[in-house]
């Protein structure tokens, strides 16, 4: 949620409340107001659950607040002891987020010296209307979901970008710091799809789908296997048969990536390699042997770069078909 539609949000609930409130005949309509600007939070589901914390905070509340003003009057020894014994339980029962506004109600019961069920009432109506004008007014949310496919597609042709260049790499070019910032890049982006993903997640409230954070996951452990085989590309310090057909299966990798691929040709490919590179025969120098167990670490990371893309394909086959 961008700062101007929050601001039209906690903006429009803390009027409605407060003019609810008025109409009502209320005592201390602002309290809603207040209520209303501390209850528009940035997803529907947190300001669900804050505002069942903070009625149940108030129910809580009301009742210790009374008893201790019954048994000691409304004195700041009360008010204390009420502190004391109030804060603690609703810690305990995850409510926190009701222990300001409840105790600012609270504090109308010392001004008004009672606490008959007429302040009572007045109290939980008033908060009732404050966390009810900002649930009314966070019903709406924008869709996250354009953002989400330009993510997605903007993942994907960095992903492509990134094959070329470890392409690049094993034929012979040294270019390794371009490479590098690239993937802290790619980084970043799956990241920032993550933290979108489950914005639009908890803005669902029937027909709830996890389906975009299942894919920035996915992606960001491809992203971490990428900067594996980063690491390993310096250390192949020879050119050989075995590059270059390692380096045509990542363009053919390139070629391919989008999300519905399902990963089985590729990986059929890479079993191939494996065999060829089995045939192959035994390094004569330190280097070679170096240069070749690089190579096949790069391989097997780039199995897993695969398999994880694979598994995706299985698990999401419902929802790409």
């Amino acid at each position: 949620m961008n700062t101007t539609i929050r601001t039209l949000k906690i903006v429009t609930a803390t009027l409605l409340a407060i003019l609810l409130a008025q109409a009502l005949g209320l005592q201390h309509p602002l309290a809603s107001g207040v209520i209303a600007i501390l209850s528009v939070l940035e997803t529907k589901q947190e300001s669900i659950k804050t505002a069942s914390a903070r009625i149940g905070s108030t129910i809580i509340g009301f009742s210790i607040a009374s008893l201790f003003f019954y048994a000691f009057g409304y004195t700041i020894l009360a008010f204390g002891l009420y502190l004391l014994f109030f804060i603690p339980i609703t810690c305990k029962g995850n409510l926190q987020s009701g222990i300001a506004p409840t105790t600012v109600l609270v504090t109308h019961f010392m001004t008004a010296m009672s606490i008959s069920w007429k302040w009572q009432v007045n109290g939980f109506a008033l908060m009732i209307i404050g966390v009810g004008m900002a649930l009314m007014v966070n019903s709406w949310m924008p869709s996250q979901q354009k953002e989400l496919d330009r993510l997605k597609e903007e993942i994907e042709k960095e992903m492509r970008v990134a094959l070329v260049m470890f392409q690049s790499q094993l034929l012979g070019e040294r270019n390794f710091s371009l490479i590098f910032n690239h993937l802290k890049h790619l980084d970043s982006k799956t990241h920032e799809m993550n933290q979108l993903a489950f914005k639009e997640y908890e803005n669902q409230i029937v027909n709830r789908s996890g389906y975009f954070i299942r894919y920035a996951q996915m992606r960001k452990e491809q992203v971490i296997v990428l900067q594996k085989i980063y690491d390993n590309l310096p250390l192949i310090k020879l050119a050989t048969k075995q590059n270059e057909v390692l380096a045509d299966l990542f363009i053919e990798t390139a070629e391919q990536l989008h999300e519905k691929n399902t990963g089985l040709q590729l990986l059929n490919d890479i079993s191939d390699l494996y065999i060829e590179f089995k045939k192959t025969d035994l390094p004569k120098s330190r280097t070679e042997f170096e240069s070749r167990a690089s190579l096949f670490q790069i391989l097997n990371d780039f199995e897993r770069f695969i398999k994880i893309k694979r598994e995706f394909y299985i698990n999401e086959q419902d929802m790409l078909d």
